[in-house]
């Protein structure tokens, strides 16, 4: 075996395979017709439950074991099912165990236990020094929950975190080029598809109210709401754009990121806007011969707008930044919608427990009960820095920057990277959002798998005569 091919098992089923659910299936019948009689009506629905959660238990056990089909389906899973939002919570709702939480919790234990199995063959992966980073960084988060006001959600939001960067290390090393890319595509255009029809099918869910009286509307899709999804898209162009251009699929390459941009568009997320034309540009605007140029550009503007100010030849901004906001009111850009005032409250409450923080997964807890502000503010911190220093405190967080410095030098690398666009778009989203330093979301999976890519080509390239 070269180091070049995965170290999956092959990726068809195989009678060895489709034992185990024919002889689980034959049990279930077996026990659905005896026990019948006995729970009334709700048993005719038992079946389709049982099957359910022999079909899930039966896919993770294969994956343990190493076969690329399961291990391809849990990952376009998790790309996709877990946006789905059909039990909305409430603002400041107190978690409980539904439906949604149930099925992340279930879907983070599957990535874990699948990660733990195949860690033998992930471990020359782990030497990568981003990897290593945002380890140190998961398990700083795991022994935070000791001291965290919230010890079971900080705990299942810890471990979830490792378990999706065991399981991105596991799908990055043993599926093959073809079978990823295949997943990842496969999984967007079904995740697209299904906020289309929800658009067209369903107006009254899938499209919110613009703020005001504009009379506008914003797409939320099958997410919630349309900020999310707009988070989501710019996600999946992170994750097809480098996976199409290595394979020289140019022209799938611009469908796919096309189309995910108008879903964008019709969010009217502008921070999901501007950060993904930002980290779309970032890898050509960084090359020599297009950034010397620019440099020289950038310092004759900045000098002639020194000259206009000293001469008091100063634009009213206030009605551009009043027609470019939601509200007509430029208070709303200016404080970066009340960003700036939260800023200042979290760093009262970072300030009270500096190197340790409040507990991973905490800032809510932490944050609620005193922030005076808009009440769907005060769930975190909208910095992915503040955010860090105020759940893990500046232990926790020297990692958490060491991880974001690899990512970004890998920008300036010979060899393009597979996080050339992730990178910046981290960078960018990070200043009004937490994302990443939270419970593992979608970007979560997809940043730990376009890193883990890298480590695996790093790797093969270091053993490569």
């Amino acid at each position: 075996m070269t180091p070049a091919e995965p170290i999956g098992r092959n990726a068809c089923l195989t009678r060895e395979d489709l034992t185990a659910p024919i002889v689980g299936s034959a049990l279930i019948t077996l026990v659905w017709l005896a026990t019948l009689g006995m729970i009334g009506p709700v048993g005719y629905w038992a079946p389709v439950g049982l099957l359910l959660v022999a079909g899930g238990a039966w896919v993770v056990f294969s994956a343990m074991r190493g076969r690329c089909w399961a291990l391809a389906g849990l990952l376009g899973f998790s790309l996709v099912v877990p946006n789905i939002d059909f039990m909305p919570q409430g603002l400041h709702e107190a978690p409980s165990l539904n439906a949604q939480t149930g099925l992340k919790l279930a879907l983070w234990a599957a990535m874990g236990l699948v990660g733990l199995a195949r860690l033998p063959q992930l471990r020359p992966l782990m030497k990568d020094r981003a990897l290593l980073s945002i380890g140190v960084f998961a398990l700083f988060a795991i022994t935070s929950t000791l001291w965290s006001p919230t010890p079971v959600y900080s705990a299942a939001g810890s471990i979830g975190f490792l378990a999706a960067l065991l399981f991105a290390c596991a799908a990055a090393a043993e599926l093959p080029p073809e079978r990823l890319y295949q997943t990842v595509v496969g999984s967007f255009v079904i995740y697209v598809g299904l906020n289309i029809v929800a658009a067209i099918a369903l107006p009254d869910i899938a499209w919110l109210a613009n703020y005001g009286d504009s009379g506008s509307f914003r797409l939320q899709g099958v997410s919630s709401p349309p900020n999310i999804l707009g988070k989501e898209m710019a996600t999946f162009i992170c994750l097809c754009l480098p996976l199409a251009l290595v394979r020289n699929q140019r022209r799938a390459a611009f469908v796919l990121t096309s189309l995910a941009f108008l879903i964008i568009v019709a969010t009217q997320s502008r921070t999901s806007m501007g950060a993904t034309l930002l980290c779309l540009l970032l890898p050509f605007l960084l090359r020599p011969e297009v950034a010397k140029p620019l440099t020289g550009l950038a310092m004759i503007a900045t000098g002639m707008a020194m000259v206009a100010i000293a001469i008091g030849f100063v634009p009213d901004l206030r009605s551009i930044l009043d027609g470019a906001s939601r509200t007509s009111d430029a208070s709303e850009i200016l404080t970066l919608t009340g960003r700036t005032e939260l800023w200042g409250f979290v760093w009262d409450k970072i300030v009270e427990a500096p190197l340790l923080g409040h507990g991973f997964g905490a800032a809510e807890a932490v944050l609620s009960l005193q922030w005076w502000g808009a009440p769907d503010a005060g769930v975190g911190a909208h910095n992915t820095w503040l955010q860090s220093l105020l759940i893990v405190g500046v232990i926790g967080t020297i990692p958490f920057i060491w991880f974001h410095v690899e990512l970004l030098l890998r920008l300036r690398a010979k060899r393009p990277s597979m996080t050339r666009f992730l990178s910046s778009y981290l960078l960018i989203l990070g200043l009004t959002e937490v994302e990443i330093a939270a419970h593992p979301v979608m970007l979560t999976i997809a940043t730990f798998l376009l890193v883990a890519l890298d480590a695996r080509h790093n790797l093969v390239d270091a053993e490569r005569p």
